[in-house]
């Protein structure tokens, strides 16, 4: 007896030891390890203690929207719906939609203890429509009549014509929102809003920036003493305050760096990675784990499908639907998905929307016979059906899984487009292109394609060119590839300085599509060089457009709604505006040495959206592990 009291003894001995390490234990920037939350960001900032959303340059996923902003709407994203942040429901609207009257949430202080009301919301949406040098002022003077205040927690937004959207245009639908509420009685006492950086942010988030980075590698942020008062404490009503008192965002920095750093047990959630590194870190580390613990590991579910746009302001041939389907045709995407993350991912061929769980309930199978019996006219009086629906089957057969259809689909989608490599050449002659001895020509000139991907980052999008350079090369294409800083990306996708480029245009969660497509509207397209609302690839189809705007005037809760968002989609498929590859798929390893109850699988009360302003929702959930 007195043997085993011995061992018990010593065994409460090493643990209490163990956590007295732990609790002793500081991290780099002074804060005790076990209440700090470590999240890696992708990038540094150039401009470190810019904190004003609205100025030219800030990073806002440094943290800042995360845990600091706030929004009108926000979105739950595992039920698709949106709800009230700021406000505190959703818009009461009249029989037309011009007028919007919006509660705004009681409770909600500024973290210097000031109330957030109505002077706030009319205040910032004001700043917004009279600041031309605030990127969303152009479009916010197109919806918007007057913004005004009621009462002290009342709104009233009229719009210039119907206008039945308003949480979904104004309130967060997946990653964030521009139109971040500010502090009225800060923002009012500065000259020009564009040109304060807000290095000391008074902000109605759960937490505030402690310290930061001169050369912009990390931000570290505070829990509020008064986090009840804030969006989080108010929102949720939780008396019990989140575990993590700090979260520290920080750029790891390259590959190796990044995997020894979570190995070492230095970082605790991770942004995207690829399936070598998550295999790396897993194999050394078993407190590092992914939403899946088995094959695919990753989530299929990030609503920003990734694949090839084009340029279609640019001209001829780019502004040709047999050019952009000629490219499709001539991959073989069993290969490019196996170039990507070695067959991981679900198929999302669908130009514009997403194939996320809900989006293949909502679109893709609903739309599975008529993309099944669509047909490209070929130009030489024969036709060809594109769409090929074995490739879940194909795939699972390649990677030795076993399941039901469904299971199948759910992991590799309903299908994709065909290799057809005769197909697309009769497609490029028909979009005016010749083949001779020596390749393709086009106007007399060797025909040359120049594909473009983001640096660095966006791997499953980069690795996708790489991909596709490889198949229309083998397919007689000559072809350049090129990458790009994140600066010159962002510049030249808004002037359309392109030809081919790895891009994520899509993005949908909620069923209304509106949100989604509406930067399609071909009266938002800017002349070639300058950047204008809408979408960098000026994808000018008059029914879409047509569609749109009809789409605009009714309600989103409406069958006509999803109806047009149907036919819409069909309209998309006919001309290719954008070839999707897959869903996003997301690798983003955690670490349970020092906390645990992240979102995964198994316990999916959110997403794996680090990066998504809704993260301050996740942080509450987090819990320490020893």
């Amino acid at each position: 007896m007195r043997k085993i009291l011995s061992l018990v003894l010593a065994l409460a001995l090493v643990l209490s030891l163990g956590s007295f390490a732990f609790a002793e234990e500081m991290t780099e920037v002074g804060t005790p390890r076990a209440e700090t939350l470590i999240v890696e960001t992708q990038t540094p900032t150039d401009v470190p203690g810019q904190f004003n959303s609205y100025m030219l340059g800030t990073q806002m996923g440094f943290g800042i929207h995360q845990l600091m902003s706030a929004h009108l709407w926000e979105i739950d994203t595992v039920k698709g719906e949106q709800f009230g942040e700021v406000a505190e429901g959703m818009p009461e609207s009249n029989e037309d939609f011009t007028e919007h009257v919006v509660k705004i949430r009681q409770g909600i202080k500024w973290s210097d203890g000031e109330d957030l009301n109505a002077d706030d919301v009319v205040f910032t949406f004001n700043m917004i429509m009279n600041n031309p040098g605030i990127g969303q002022s152009a479009y916010a003077n197109t919806v918007f009549a007057s913004v005004e205040k009621v009462d002290d927690y009342t709104v009233k937004f009229v719009t210039k014509e119907s206008f039945p959207r308003l949480a979904l245009r104004f309130g967060v639908t997946i990653w964030g929102n521009d139109y971040r509420i500010v502090p009225e009685h800060i923002y009012s006492q500065v000259e020009d809003v564009t040109q304060f950086k807000d290095e000391n942010p008074v902000v109605a988030g759960p937490y505030t920036v402690k310290d930061y980075d001169p050369n912009g590698q990390w931000i570290l942020y505070q829990l509020r003493e008064d986090w009840q008062q804030s969006t989080l404490g108010v929102v949720t009503g939780k008396t019990e305050a989140p575990a993590a008192k700090y979260v520290l965002f920080k750029v790891l920095g390259d590959d190796t760096t990044r995997q020894m750093a979570m190995i070492n047990n230095e970082v605790d959630v991770m942004c995207e990675v690829t399936p070598e590194i998550l295999d790396v870190m897993t194999s050394s580390n078993d407190k590092i784990a992914c939403w899946y613990d088995e094959f695919p590991y990753a989530t299929s579910d990030d609503p920003c499908s990734k694949g090839l746009g084009f340029s279609i302001g640019k001209g001829a041939p780019y502004d040709s639907a047999d050019f952009r389907w000629a490219i499709a045709l001539a991959m073989n995407f069993d290969e490019i998905s196996l170039g990507i993350f070695d067959g991981v991912g679900r198929a999302s061929v669908f130009p514009i929307v997403t194939a996320t769980s809900a989006g293949q309930e909502l679109y893709y199978k609903p739309l599975l016979e008529w993309v099944s019996n669509f047909e490209l006219d070929l130009g030489d009086g024969t036709t060809v059906k594109p769409f090929d629906p074995e490739y879940a089957s194909r795939m699972a057969a390649e990677l030795g899984i076993e399941g039901t259809d469904e299971e199948l689909i759910e992991m590799f989608g309903v299908g994709c487009w065909k290799y057809d490599p005769e197909a697309a050449e009769k497609l490029l002659v028909k979009a005016g292109l010749e083949k001779k001895d020596d390749g393709w020509y086009f106007n007399g000139e060797p025909f040359v394609v120049n594909l473009t991907y983001l640096a660095d980052t966006e791997a499953q999008a980069g690795r996708g060119v790489l991909a596709a350079y490889d198949q229309l090369t083998k397919f007689g294409l000559t072809c350049n590839i090129s990458s790009e800083s994140s600066a010159t990306w962002d510049t030249n996708n808004g002037t359309g300085e392109y030809e081919i480029r790895g891009i994520w245009p899509t993005g949908f969660i909620v069923k209304d599509l509106y949100s989604q497509i509406n930067g399609w509207d071909a009266d938002l397209i800017a002349p070639m060089g300058e950047i204008g609302s809408g979408q960098g690839t000026r994808w000018n189809n008059a029914r879409a457009t047509e569609i749109i705007h009809e789409m605009a005037k009714v309600s989103p809760d409406s069958e006509e709604s999803y109806e047009l968002g149907l036919e819409f989609l069909k309209v998309a498929i006919e001309d290719m505006p954008f070839i999707g590859f897959h869903s996003g798929v997301k690798f983003v390893p955690t670490n349970s040495t020092y906390w645990t109850n992240y979102p995964c699988a198994a316990n999916p009360y959110n997403g794996p959206w680090w990066w998504w302003s809704c993260f301050k929702y996740i942080v509450a959930e987090i819990t320490p592990a020893a």
